[in-house]
């Protein structure tokens, strides 16, 4: 049988997959335990922290998945394989995730989504070597691209995964195809990105 904490880790997991940050309370995450209230303050000292835990150890499992899937490309990987290496870790309707992976992928969304301070400081931490490696060699495909102009689409995507985490997309979403799905979000990020830039504005 688990010990309370790992309890507690998994209920919080669980429900936050489920629910987002925002709708999980105290009592959700002991009843779905099967703890005592006290038990939380004990073993993590708040609510939050023990949801901050949970995100930590879900942003860090998809960062080191993104980092490894990177790591196996040839030096001369194609843009697409690279944004795959970069979206399929990040999205959780993905059909070759187990459930447990889906759930922490649906965690790092809602993160991207409604971040609270101390999550948007750990994304920043977390993110930067991964993101910075990432750049670099998708800049190699994109010449034409000002690293201002490439900061801002890879931004852009990142805004786009994080609200199709939230409810009101998902629901919009629904009954498409997990694998096509992936595709198809593939395929749109490398169109925005081999697109050309904005020419000059000219006023009347």
């Amino acid at each position: 049988m688990q010990d309370t904490p790992s309890r507690l880790r998994e209920a919080a997991e669980r429900l936050l997959a489920e629910r987002g940050a925002a709708r999980v309370s105290l009592r959700d995450i002991t009843d779905a335990a099967g703890a005592n209230v006290a038990s939380v303050g004990y073993h993590f000292g708040s609510k939050d922290a023990l949801l901050d835990e949970v995100v930590r150890d879900s942003l860090t499992e998809v960062f080191e998945q993104q980092a490894a899937l990177l790591a196996q490309l040839p030096d001369d990987a194609g843009l697409e394989e690279l944004v795959r290496a970069w979206v399929l870790p990040t999205f959780a309707a993905h059909a070759g995730q187990d459930e447990a992976r889906r759930r922490r992928t649906r965690i790092l969304q809602d993160a991207l989504h409604q971040p609270s301070p101390a999550i948007s400081a750990l994304l920043a931490e977390m993110a930067a070597p991964v993101q910075l490696h990432l750049l670099d060699r998708i800049s190699r495909h994109v010449p034409h691209l000002s690293q201002e102009e490439l900061w801002l689409r890879h931004t852009a995507v990142l805004a786009a995964l994080g609200a199709l985490g939230s409810d009101f997309f998902a629901g919009m979403l629904a009954g498409t195809d997990p694998d096509r799905l992936a595709d198809q979000l593939v395929a749109w990020i490398v169109g925005g990105l081999t697109a050309d830039p904005a020419g000059p504005r000219h006023t009347p």
